[in-house]
């Protein structure tokens, strides 16, 4: 099975430094972001990846990943200017098989992968969307009463009836029938596929995600993967 990552996004949040750095090659505890995608993957199985990027990437992550072999994986390349998520992927429909994983490169999660597919491969799904559980929401939620009473309040709250999408899907290839330009599978793709009554689930999962495309959720994650390298160079000086 192979692994389509989105990786060619702007980046607009980060600015100005994805004018210079694409997102994917943000460096994170003596890593790249895209190091750490790549061997979640492979720790799960998944060999061959396909790199969906647009030229203003391409340069860059080829000369650092080259074939992917050093990593590991074997890597290819679909570049296409910004069309959407779902442009994206038909672009690169002839890379990819009768069933593959996509995965939006500014994320990082420590979900069981391999779970997911089993549980896809039961349900006998055309879309399997990972959905956290554990997620707390950036904001205070209330609920108000009709003469505007506040009955409930709570500040970020973890809603566990209303799962959060981490970014990380399965799909069978039917799925990219309803993908075209400049559209997007969260707000397009799964929608219409729901509609249709397409066999579309959600893998639920405790596991929290990482959407490192914002500043503040970059910096939360830098001082993770610091403390997590400093506790590996502590562990070598004394073993």
């Amino acid at each position: 099975m192979k692994a389509a990552i989105l990786a060619g996004g702007a980046g607009t949040r980060l600015q100005p430094i994805t004018e210079y750095v694409p997102k994917s090659l943000l460096p994170l505890g003596g890593r790249y972001v895209i190091e750490y995608v790549l061997n979640y993957l492979r720790f799960n199985g998944i060999t061959d990846v396909a790199l969906l990027i647009s030229n203003s990437e391409l340069e860059l992550l080829r000369n650092h990943l080259g074939d992917g072999r050093r990593f590991g994986l074997s890597v290819e390349y679909s570049v296409a200017e910004r069309i959407g998520t779902a442009g994206a992927l038909k672009a690169a429909s002839d890379l990819l098989g009768e069933r593959f994983i996509v995965y939006y490169g500014d994320v990082l999660t420590n979900m069981n992968l391999k779970a997911m597919i089993e549980f896809h491969t039961r349900k006998r799904a055309v879309a399997t969307v990972a959905m956290s559980t554990s997620v707390p929401i950036d904001y205070g939620v209330g609920r108000v009463a009709d003469d505007g009473r506040l009955t409930y309040f709570e500040e970020k709250p973890v809603l566990k009836e209303y799962p959060i999408s981490i970014g990380v899907d399965l799909f069978e290839r039917e799925v990219l029938s309803y993908c075209g330009m400049n559209m997007d599978i969260a707000q397009h793709v799964i929608p219409r596929l729901m509609e249709e009554q397409k066999p579309v689930f959600a893998f639920l999962t405790r596991e929290r995600h990482y959407d490192i495309g914002t500043f503040k959720t970059l910096e939360e994650v830098r001082v993770l993967a610091d403390r997590r390298e400093g506790v590996l160079r502590a562990n070598n000086a004394t073993g």
